[in-house]
């Protein structure tokens, strides 16, 4: 099946109840029920990262460009939930088409990804798209994965 993530705009809680939903009763699966994730394969918090990092024209630093942990996988680590720092989120928002088209090419070579550059541009789309609503609603967006 390989990795799945799912990227999201939600408030705290939602994001906890998609997070549990496997493990949740109905009531926790109506709540996520309202998330709308931009599901795709193969991309962690590293890539996540590493994207943010070519968007800022910097090195990748792991003090920097750390999406958070929130700690909220299931008990055999084959699940995990981050959230998208503020300043990511502004960063990807802002960006101007130009930018996030300059930055497929770099982020495709990564050694992470090694992909065609137009395999990750409904990514960044997606990125983009879910970074406005977010602001927009004022939450979080956040990514979910599991192996």
């Amino acid at each position: 099946m390989g990795l799945l993530s799912d990227f999201f705009v939600a408030s705290e809680e939602e994001a906890t109840h998609y997070a549990d939903r496997m493990n949740e009763d109905d009531q926790g699966k109506a709540t996520a029920s309202h998330v709308r994730p931009a599901a795709y394969k193969g991309l962690t918090d590293l890539e996540v990262g590493t994207l943010w990092a070519i968007l800022e024209g910097k090195e990748w630093d792991a003090d920097l460009h750390e999406l958070e942990d929130e700690g909220d996988g299931d008990d055999e680590g084959d699940a995990w939930l981050f959230r998208f720092p503020d300043r990511l989120v502004q960063l990807l928002a802002h960006a101007e088409h130009s930018a996030l088209e300059s930055a497929l090419h770099p982020w495709a070579a990564t050694e992470e990804l090694q992909v065609d550059a137009d395999e990750l541009r409904p990514v960044v789309l997606d990125l983009q798209r879910l970074a406005k609503q977010a602001i927009a609603e004022q939450k979080s967006v956040y990514l979910w994965g599991s192996l």
